[in-house]
């Protein structure tokens, strides 16, 4: 099977997951209908799709690219579900959000912005495209929302995650993706980097 076989089967997958049509998830993710659908359409393999709508999709589903819905991440991990706010992003965000972030940030040292990319953590409110501001001199205590990295021991690679601390344990809670394992907080191969302190939501 072609890369362009691929991925076609992959955005198919993802939207029979999602419950809708591949007209329907591709406005939901902020891209025109005939995005997906002429491409899925297309026989004669000349029409392509950017790998820029790809990740939007990916960041409305909590799919990463070319994961088939249901399947694990291989050891490793995959793309990390949080990542650092780069204002000097390909897509530009309203400037109300840059003063937003400023006006948390004020005087209070430590206090970084992440971009939520998963579901984690729908069911506490948070979602994809969410701004959450991680204050990294904050103790963790129990029910709050942390930014917490993962490593895997074997490979030295690290995946950056939300989750909601229980202690001991860090734990998704998410209507999309499902119960996942409970992973201890051992400072080694668990790490809380920092707690929540304020969410941003560029798109009301």
């Amino acid at each position: 099977m072609t890369q362009d076989n691929d991925t076609k089967e992959w955005l198919r997958a993802v939207a029979r997951y999602m419950n809708m049509s591949p007209s329907q998830l591709a406005l939901n993710a902020g891209l025109a209908a005939s995005t997906v659908t002429r491409y899925l359409n297309d026989g004669t393999g000349t029409l392509t799709i950017t790998g820029r709508s790809l990740d939007k999709i990916s960041s409305y589903t909590g799919i990463p690219k070319h994961v088939f819905p249901g399947q694990r991440k291989l050891p490793g991990f995959g793309e990390s579900e949080a990542v650092p706010y780069d204002k000097h992003s390909e897509e530009r965000l309203p400037a109300w959000v840059e003063a937003a972030i400023a006006a948390h940030k004020s005087n209070r040292p430590g206090v970084e912005p992440w971009v939520m990319r998963g579901w984690a953590l729908d069911l506490l409110g948070v979602y994809p495209g969410d701004v959450l501001m991680i204050d990294q001199n904050r103790r963790a205590r129990a029910g709050d929302v942390v930014c917490a990295q993962l490593t895997d021991l074997a490979t030295g690679r690290a995946e950056t995650v939300m989750r909601r601390f229980e202690p001991p344990y860090i734990v998704t809670h998410s209507a999309k993706t499902g119960p996942s394992r409970p992973e201890p907080v051992d400072d080694e191969r668990v790490v809380i980097m920092g707690v929540e302190v304020g969410i941003i939501r560029p798109r009301q």
